[in-house]
């Protein structure tokens, strides 16, 4: 076996070790939580993808959450429950935690070239307070899930700035998955990258009208594929939008100032606190004059985003809080590549063996610090694998209009107890009454819900709740409820696939030609 070979495997075992002792204190350490719950619910309700309605779940309310939450990168995990729920969820998040280490090591290492560099960047960004926060605190499996894919799009756009001919691809690949898991992230990242061709006009290298003519050109490549390779969300979503609007929940802005004034740090401590900010901002100065023109950019970045976390953005009439996390996210990853750089800097005369030892006890402190974290959230009842949960009647209200209605049909506006069943993406009621009614139906209604009474089709109105409203027949009336995508919506999922066809012609070809770079000062 060669040496190369020998190097993954060791790699591979020592981010299983990452993953396992992660999900192991956060096993022994959390609770079932609602956000848990629902994580788990928001999973098995795509057992049916053909449709954005699955009605067995979300209290059989026909809510539209697997419409605007994108579901691409969440559906593996319905691999993992098909027998003990949480034991497989957390097996899932062994492997989103593999992944995330793996992901943050393979790029930085095409980008630094540098495998100490990269190991390192791995178990700081694996480990960092911003991960523990989203696992431990927030919960909510797309906001950790999406850390997969960060360090795969600001490489591919520092690629598409050096002028790599065939790397485009890169970043239309991982902004696309960015969207299928988080869109407000993806929305976050944009905000970033809008300054960055401002900011590389300030280097002399890319002052010609050939450099700034492939730029655009691989730009452009990136957007058209990433906006097809997602059309099937965004284009399905905004469908909907424009007859109703989404109701999303506030996000509460983290208050650091309040954060580490509740620290309660003696005097000395908050000086040496202070002479470390001083010290740690000297050495971003250092970096910024003597470091390649990357680093430059990532720490002018960081500049608006102190400020964004610190105050926020408040646009009149506009609700922006969501986009608070994907800046806490992105502000994360660039203090930790900053930082890893200030690392070798100071250590980059000193021998292999200092630098493993510097790794290992790195990496040691790290998993330490996540544990004492975790031991200051324990709760008094840690999870049980053998718990039953129900999954099924968990209920989002900013997604559903008939989330409240709590299953309650209205006959001429009179609440009445009917029988009803679901299956999937049908929704089947009996009712009989000698004469015709005005039925509402606590179902949401929206432009994919077909209606049938007696296998003939009716006109369904919608009510005053949001859902469905019909006219009934005399008599016995066999109603049918069956969810679709529109043919606007099938239109957009065929563009879809279309993409993902475009994508692998376009990766094979480039896997048979050559590279072609013009380089820049990088």
């Amino acid at each position: 076996m060669s040496s190369n070979s020998w190097k993954k495997i060791i790699l591979g075992i020592i981010f299983l070790i990452f993953s396992l002792f992660y999900v192991f204190v956060f096993f022994r350490n959390t609770a079932i939580t609602d956000t848990m719950i629902f994580n788990i619910a928001h999973i098995k309700s795509l057992e049916d993808i053909s449709t954005p309605i699955n009605f067995d779940y979300w209290n059989h309310s026909g809510s539209l959450l697997n419409l605007y939450s994108p579901w691409l990168t969440i559906l593996p995990g319905a691999l993992f429950l098909s027998q003990n729920l949480l034991a497989g969820f957390l097996l899932f998040m062994v492997v989103i935690t593999y992944l995330t280490s793996l992901s943050a090591y393979y790029y930085m290492k095409k980008f630094s070239h540098n495998t100490f560099e990269a190991l390192l960047f791995s178990a700081f960004y694996t480990f960092s307070l911003n991960r523990f926060f989203l696992v431990y605190q927030e919960q909510r499996l797309e906001n950790y899930l999406v850390l997969i894919f960060l360090p795969m799009v600001y490489f591919g756009i520092y690629q598409i700035f050096s002028l790599h001919s065939k790397k485009w691809l890169t970043f239309a690949l991982g902004l696309s998955l960015i969207i299928w898991t988080s869109p407000i992230v993806s929305l976050g990242v944009l905000l970033t990258i809008l300054p960055m061709p401002i900011i590389l006009f300030f280097n002399r290298q890319t002052h010609s009208v050939e450099y700034f003519k492939k730029w655009f050109l691989q730009i452009l490549k990136s957007g058209l594929l990433t906006g097809v390779l997602t059309v099937g969300f965004w284009g399905v979503m905004l469908e909907d939008q424009v007859t109703k609007k989404l109701i999303q929940a506030d996000y509460a802005k983290f208050n650091f100032i309040k954060w580490f004034n509740g620290m309660h740090l003696q005097l000395a401590n908050q000086y040496l606190l202070l002479a470390i900010a001083i010290l740690f901002v000297l050495l971003l100065l250092f970096i910024f004059w003597t470091g390649t023109f990357s680093y430059k950019i990532i720490i002018l970045e960081l500049i608006p985003l102190t400020y964004l976390l610190l105050f926020g953005i408040n646009i009149k009439g506009i609700n922006l809080s969501r986009l608070n996390l994907s800046f806490q996210m992105i502000f994360s990853l660039f203090v930790i590549v900053v930082g890893i750089r200030v690392i070798l800097m100071l250590f980059q005369e000193s021998p292999v063996i200092l630098r493993l030892l510097i790794l290992l006890v790195a990496i040691l402190g790290l998993g330490y610090g996540n544990f004492l974290q975790a031991k200051d959230l324990q709760t008094t009842s840690p999870m049980n694998l053998h718990e039953k949960i129900d999954y099924k009647k968990y209920v989002v209200n900013y997604h559903d209009q008939a989330a409240t209605t709590n299953n309650q049909f209205l006959i001429d506006g009179q609440s009445q107890e009917i029988q009803f069943f679901t299956k999937k993406n049908e929704y089947w009621v009996q009712y009989y009454n000698p004469k015709a009614v005005t039925m509402d139906i606590p179902v949401q209604n929206y432009a994919g819900i077909n209606v049938t009474i007696n296998n003939e089709k009716v006109r369904v109105k919608n009510s005053k709740r949001g859902t469905v409203q019909i006219r009934t027949q005399p008599n016995r009336n066999i109603i049918e409820i069956h969810s679709s995508y529109t043919p606007l919506g099938i239109l957009m999922l065929a563009i879809n696939l279309v993409g993902i066809i475009i994508l692998i012609y376009v990766w094979v070809r480039q896997k048979r030609s050559p590279s072609k770079k013009i380089m820049v000062d990088s």
